[in-house]
């Protein structure tokens, strides 16, 4: 899968949940690609439905397939947080996050592969628990034919044995008088002996081949076991190493979140510090601009107090001298009228 794409939703493009059957995304895949289909949707963008088809693709090629789309769920929930994390689009520099993809990718396929080995394990197993399976299943089937079977030649034994012993009893001495019996022929003697013979000689050759089955069915089951604890020690190994590597991921994730919350951190405490600033800046350009209007006030009082006493000053001297004509004038005309007076008493 390439890095560009695998951070893609592919749940979300085809509509399924990620417990959807493989029967569910095929059906999805079919009709959202016929709702793409340019025959089918004439008006949509080209360009738009190109892209679209494409991811839809992506998405429908790694799904479908068993091993792509469990090393892709390794991933998705990764996937899952950074869609829902808010992308901070302010802030200048973003970490490089293609070597944490790489290394998630790589850890998502040792993961795959580990657990195709233990795919590949268990059908081995499988078969070889059927071959063991079937091989102690047929040697206890022998072993209870034999044990039967020799069951059987005892009884057949017993009962010849007790025949014999009856025969040769006291109390068949004594009434052998009374109660005659045809004695066997020797030929017929010969062929019972040989037939015990044969009986004892085939309940030794079972006996024989009931230990030897026993034997070897004890063997077999040894080996299951073996066997058995040799799986279970491998599976015991693989699901060890998944679970570093798992916690290896989980691990590399919490520090990529932290990292992100520690930079959300200073990104909002740099807004609050900048808001700040630019209060401040607004705080101090208003008490300037205050302070320049009081002291354009002030500076507007003194000229206007400094004009009004200047017109006062003009005012009071205007007046003095209006006052200074008026008086030369009436001394003049007293002194005219003086004179008149001297020059009439003339």
């Amino acid at each position: 899968m390439a890095q560009s794409s695998t951070m893609e939703d592919y749940y979300m493009i085809l509509g399924v949940e990620q417990t959807a059957a493989l029967r569910l995304i095929i059906s999805s895949y079919r009709r959202l690609a016929l709702e793409l289909h340019p025959d089918r949707n004439p008006k949509h963008d080209a360009t738009e439905a190109f892209q679209r088809t494409l991811k839809l693709g992506r998405a429908y090629e790694t799904l479908k397939d068993e091993s792509k789309r469990r090393a892709y769920n390794l991933i998705y929930p990764s996937i899952i947080r950074r869609r829902s994390f808010p992308r901070n689009t302010q802030t200048p520099h973003q970490p490089p996050t293609s070597a944490s993809r790489s290394e998630t990718l790589c850890e998502a396929a040792q993961i795959v592969a580990i657990q195709k080995s233990k795919q590949e394990r268990s059908a081995r197993w499988h078969i070889k628990s059927n071959s063991f399976g079937s091989s102690i299943f047929e040697l206890q089937r022998l072993i209870r034919r034999l044990e039967q079977e020799i069951k059987n030649l005892d009884t057949i034994l017993a009962a010849e044995a007790a025949v014999e012993a009856q025969k040769n009893s006291w109390g068949a001495w004594l009434l052998s008088p009374i109660y005659k019996k045809a004695e066997d022929s020797e030929e017929e003697k010969e062929r019972k002996d040989r037939a015990r013979q044969e009986r004892r000689i085939e309940k030794d050759m079972k006996k024989r081949r009931l230990d030897s089955n026993k034997a070897d069915l004890k063997t077999q089951e040894i080996l299951l076991r073996t066997a058995k604890e040799e799986v279970d020690a491998a599976i015991r190994s693989d699901d060890e190493k998944i679970r570093v590597i798992q916690a290896r991921i989980r691990a590399r994730e919490d520090h990529e979140r932290r990292e992100r919350e520690k930079r959300e951190r200073e990104r909002r405490e740099k807004e609050m510090q900048e808001r700040e600033r630019q209060e401040r800046e607004r705080t101090a350009k208003i008490w300037k601009q205050q302070q320049e209007q009081w002291l354009k006030r002030e500076q507007e009082a003194k000229e206007a107090s400094r004009k009004q006493q200047e017109k006062r000053a003009l005012v009071t001297t205007t007046a003095g001298g209006l006052k200074y004509k008026v008086v030369q004038h009436v001394r003049g005309a007293m002194k005219v009228g003086l004179t008149c007076c001297n020059a009439l008493a003339v």
